[in-house]
């Protein structure tokens, strides 16, 4: 099993740099970028060996990936990496019938099958507004629906599921075929953690990660911390990733 994390969590710490150091001063070895951190790309991952951290994916926008591909291919190529995420659809790209999201769907998996061509696996990473109901079905279904899973997988945030009202394990058991990666990602007790966003360490809120790591496991070997806005960095990613070598062993 591979523990990683999503540098994001902490952008507000300093620099590339700083935030690389912190992540190794904690414990991890592995980390998911945000594409190539504004970095060329043998810039970019000479930063990474410099701090003897490996690259388990990338998250890229849809703007990214449809246009700035080679760049992506070639920082992949010289970190090992093997999976681009689209992370999110922005507001503008966001469908609005099961048409669109089936169309949406399309174009990803054609993205997917780019990508595929250079041996990296592309896949989707879920909010909570993917599971909007259109026809009676969550938007992110009519998505699947359209794209085969070997060309467009998914990297499940549990999170963004459960704080959508979702049954995790019902979205997870699935699509179970299609899973390249889980967010794993805690949601804080209600009332509690307002100045974090409503996210917390793993393990301190409400998920129920007895009853899901195990169904996870079946389906991924790559776990992704993940928290929006941790109030004190270093004692998350320590105390988090502790859990996550308890859990996802």
């Amino acid at each position: 099993m591979k523990h990683s994390v999503q540098i994001y969590s902490i952008r507000n710490h300093g620099s590339f740099e700083d935030r690389l150091a912190l992540l190794a001063r904690t414990g991890f070895r592995h980390l998911e970028s945000v594409a190539t951190q504004d970095l060329a790309p043998a810039q970019f991952a000479a930063t990474l060996q410099r701090h003897g951290l490996a690259l388990t994916s990338m998250h890229a926008s849809l703007a990214l990936v449809e246009s700035a591909r080679a760049t992506l291919v070639e920082a992949c190529r010289l970190t090992a990496c093997p999976l681009v995420v689209t992370p999110f659809l922005g507001w503008g790209d966001r469908p609005r019938s099961p048409e669109g999201w089936r169309a949406m769907g399309q174009r990803l998996a054609l993205i997917g099958r780019m990508f595929a061509a250079d041996g990296i696996r592309f896949a989707y990473h879920n909010h909570d507004w993917d599971f909007l109901s259109f026809a009676d079905r969550a938007g992110l279904a009519w998505m699947f629906d359209a794209a085969a899973p070997q060309d467009l997988g998914w990297e499940v945030d549990v999170g963004w599921l459960i704080r959508s009202g979702q049954d995790a394990s019902a979205w997870i058991t699935r699509e179970g075929g299609r899973i390249v990666a889980a967010h794993v990602k805690e949601l804080a007790h209600e009332g509690e953690a307002s100045d974090e966003d409503g996210w917390t360490t793993l393990g301190r809120g409400v998920v129920q990660w007895d009853a899901l790591a195990p169904i996870l496991r079946a389906h991924t070997d790559l776990f992704v911390l993940e928290h929006d806005n941790p109030k004190n960095p270093e004692p998350f990613l320590r105390d988090s990733l502790d859990f996550m070598r308890r859990h996802f062993a």
